[in-house]
Order: C-alpha cells, then sequence, then structure tokens
C-alpha cells in the first residue's frame, strides 16, 4: 500500500510547495467569503494574514483537523477583529449592535446554511469525481449497485458476469473511494 503524505503534514514538515498548493486551493474562496464582510483591500490583508500565521505556526498544525476549516475560521474571526477595529472611539447602540450580531452569525461557517451547502456541495463534487476515475466496469457496477440500487443477481445478468465478479468490482469500488477519498479528505 502506498504511503501517502496529508498536505497538512507535509506543510508541517516545512515543504514551502505543500503550502503554496494549500493557498492556490483555497484562496479565491477565502477571498469571496471574506469580501462578505470587508472590503476587497482588507480581505486580501486578512487573507495575507492567516496564511502567514499557518506558515508560521506550521508545527502547530493538526493533522486530524481540516486545514480548510481552518482558514474559514480565521478569516472569519480576523474580519470581526477589523469590524470592531473601525469604529473603537464610538459606542454602537444597542439596536446597531444587534444587527452587527446578526450580521456576524449570517456569515459564520458554522450556522449559516448557504455555507454548510457549499461545504457539502464540494464534497459530492470530491465523491462524483472519485466515482469518475474507477476503472469503467468498476464504475458501472458501482453505480448500478449503489446508485440505483439494483441487487447483484440483476447486475450480473444485466453485464453477463458471474456473481463473484460483481463482488469483486464492488468490493474493489469501495476500497478504491475509501482510499481516494481519505486522501482528499486529509488535502482539506
Amino acid at each position: 500500500m502506498e504511503n501517502v503524505i496529508s498536505l497538512a503534514e507535509r506543510i508541517k514538515g516545512g515543504d514551502r510547495a505543500a503550502f503554496n498548493e494549500l493557498y492556490l486551493l483555497h484562496y479565491s474562496s477565502l477571498r469571496n467569503y471574506g469580501r462578505s464582510f470587508l472590503s476587497a483591500t482588507e480581505t486580501e490583508d486578512i487573507i495575507q494574514d492567516v496564511f502567514l500565521n499557518v506558515w508560521l505556526h506550521k508545527e502547530n498544525i493538526d493533522e486530524n483537523l481540516s486545514l480548510k476549516a481552518y482558514l474559514f475560521r480565521s478569516v472569519y474571526n480576523s474580519a470581526l477583529n477589523v469590524l470592531k477595529k473601525k469604529q473603537p472611539d464610538q459606542k454602537l447602540s444597542d439596536y446597531q449592535q444587534e444587527i452587527e450580531n446578526i450580521r456576524c452569525q449570517y456569515y459564520d461557517p458554522d450556522s449559516n446554511d448557504v455555507i454548510q451547502y457549499l461545504y457539502n456541495n464540494d464534497i459530492k463534487i470530491r465523491i462524483d469525481a472519485a466515482i469518475e476515475s474507477l476503472p469503467p466496469k468498476c464504475k458501472e457496477v458501482f453505480i448500478l449497485s449503489y446508485l440505483e440500487d439494483m441487487p447483484s443477481k440483476d447486475i450480473s445478468k444485466k453485464l453477463a458476469v458471474s456473481l463473484s465478479t460483481v463482488q469483486n468490482h464492488t468490493y474493489n469500488a469501495l476500497k478504491q473511494l475509501r482510499e481516494k477519498l481519505r486522501r482528499n479528505s486529509e488535502e482539506f
């Protein structure tokens, strides 16, 4: 079995190419997310700070946690800090403070349905890509079995192959998908 090192482990080990890969993977989505709070310039500044912080504290990266979730949470927290600093001497009325709290909760990645939908859609795209990467017969058996809910006996008849061949393809498909999705999740 191939020893796959996750993106987080590579960054933790000081791999600059892995860090650049992380940046390229998430920069545009973080920029779009940050723009929901701040101006383009402020967003650029906090994204640069977040990535700099990741690199400077790379030895503290937990390989078991999602780097993507960490980056979004960091942008969110940094944006809140910038918003708070914009009005240091000015007291917000209770009403304005309540509106600000609602706005911040709306963009909180843990409680916003739209952001959760985007995360789930991202996962769906990764699953679809993993299925597409399967060998043709393996993919066909997997789709019939798991997506079309066809019994193995019916698949065997439809494809004119033995039942054990269907079972082998199913086993291999699941094994390959688990491995591809595990590797993929480690990168995010």
